[in-house]
């Protein structure tokens, strides 16, 4: 499945020892740096505009991740991982799929330990599934004409994803 990872500011100074973790969990399909500039709040609440997580938490995060660093930009990581195995999740009370999860999971324990000011996942936000995918591959696509999956992947057209 295809899935899109981003490597918050707060993180960007890690980014190829990050991108080296994600590729053990899968294919990394394309990577490219968003630099937002006086956009990068209003991005990250649209990253999250579908999500049920609190505004407050939102602030906060924009908060923490200005703080860490002065970048503000992204890393944007568009891969495809494996998604044969799932289990349930209660505290998202639906069914998530394992690799995933795993991977978010790993990314934000490890490093949230090196980030100057860490706070609920400032530090890497991943799609769960592909509902979520097309969500955040529509909000970038507000921000950039980036290709998301060059064409040598062949997948862009079967997603019916445009620059």
């Amino acid at each position: 499945m295809l899935s899109i990872g981003i490597i918050w500011n707060s993180a960007s100074q890690f980014k190829e020892n990050i991108l080296s973790d994600i590729s053990e969990y899968g294919e990394v399909l394309n990577v490219f740096d968003l630099i937002l500039d006086n956009q990068y709040d209003t991005f990250v609440r649209d990253i999250y505009s579908d999500d049920a997580i609190d505004n407050w938490k939102i602030d906060k995060k924009i908060e923490t991740m200005k703080q860490s660093s002065d970048y503000r930009g992204v890393i944007v990581v568009v891969l495809n991982i494996d998604t044969t195995e799932q289990y349930y999740h209660a505290h998202k009370k639906r069914m998530v799929y394992v690799n995933l999860d795993r991977l978010k999971r790993n990314i934000r324990e490890k490093y949230s330990q090196l980030v100057s000011v860490y706070f609920f996942d400032n530090v890497f936000h991943l799609t769960d599934d592909e509902k979520e995918f097309e969500e955040c591959a529509e909000t970038l696509a507000r921000y950039t004409a980036e290709e998301l999956i060059p064409q040598k992947h062949g997948k862009v057209k079967k997603l019916g994803i445009k620059k």
